[in-house]
């Protein structure tokens, strides 16, 4: 804590993003280890539950950043489009995994994501990178998409999936941005929690709606446990922290590097050796990160 406290504002931003892409990373492996054992709604009712948990144990704490004492109507008002964007975000998200045919496909389009938040960072947010983190940011994205895409097939072409897909990270930009404009009026447990709560209602009615049993094995349960954990409570955390010290864009940018960390977490988890394209990618978002960190 006190090595953290000793950084600037910059490097902190810089930290926070990369632990929110580290944690966004594992979410892969204990959702996909659930959910091969409980349905999509029994899975978002009991995750976005946790998540619930243990976020209002952090804003319980005195120093959570957590007080609904100073909030204004325009702050519920803006807490209420920052939700109503994150479920539709989240359902086309789902939409587009449930119709492909190769869940390769929707990882690789997610980098849509990063780059709509930079566009609109410039565009709306005036946002500026240096001569350096221009250059980082070039080499970062194209890394990125060098790890994503060496999953895909070229014979792909623009599906059901794409459009989801495309419908889902511009949502999510678009919640990027919205964060970032008031992220001085709403802390950052506030805002996990207020997305946590609009996908739990969502689950808890996608469950009325299909009849599912709320009973589910205890292994799942552990996974939802443990991703919850990681997910929506710190990685949320996280990456709206991140936004309090560093531009949308510069944060969106490292967090395009998940799939790095998902390819090193399968190598551990699951002996998945990465490609030969893979590791060159891995190399590229190495080397435009650390032009990205300077200043």
């Amino acid at each position: 804590m006190r090595l953290y406290s000793n950084l600037s504002d910059h490097k902190k931003g810089i930290f926070l993003a990369f632990m929110a892409t580290i944690c966004g990373s594992l979410v892969y492996l204990f959702s996909k280890a659930a959910l091969l054992q409980v349905t999509l709604a029994q899975f978002g009712f009991y995750w976005f539950l946790f998540a619930i948990f243990f976020n209002v144990i952090m804003a319980s704490h005195p120093k959570g950043g957590f007080n609904a004492d100073v909030l204004r109507k325009k702050d519920y008002l803006h807490l209420l489009i920052i939700g109503m964007v994150e479920l539709t975000a989240t359902s086309f998200f789902y939409l587009a995994i449930d119709v492909t045919p190769n869940p390769a496909i929707p990882s690789f389009l997610r980098n849509l994501e990063y780059l709509f938040v930079v566009l609109l960072g410039f565009v709306l947010l005036s946002e500026r990178l240096g001569r350096y983190a221009t250059a980082g940011a070039v080499i970062t994205l194209a890394g990125a998409f060098v790890v994503n895409g060496s999953n895909m097939s070229l014979s792909i072409s623009p599906s059901a999936t794409s459009w989801f897909m495309l419908a889902a990270t511009g949502f999510y930009a678009t919640r990027t941005i919205l964060v970032k404009k008031y992220i001085a009026e709403l802390s950052p447990v506030l805002l996990a929690i207020n997305r946590a709560l609009f996908l739990l209602i969502a689950s808890l009615v996608y469950m009325l709606i299909e009849g599912y049993t709320w009973s589910i094995p205890l292994q799942p349960l552990a996974f939802i446990i443990g991703g919850a954990f990681v997910g929506p409570f710190l990685t949320s955390v996280f990456q709206y922290s991140a936004l309090r010290f560093v531009e949308a864009s510069r944060a969106a940018i490292i967090q395009s590097t998940t799939g790095v960390f998902v390819l090193a977490g399968a190598l551990l988890m699951f002996g998945s050796l990465p490609s030969g394209i893979q590791i060159a990618g891995g190399i590229i978002t190495i080397t435009g990160i650390y032009l990205l960190m300077r200043k």
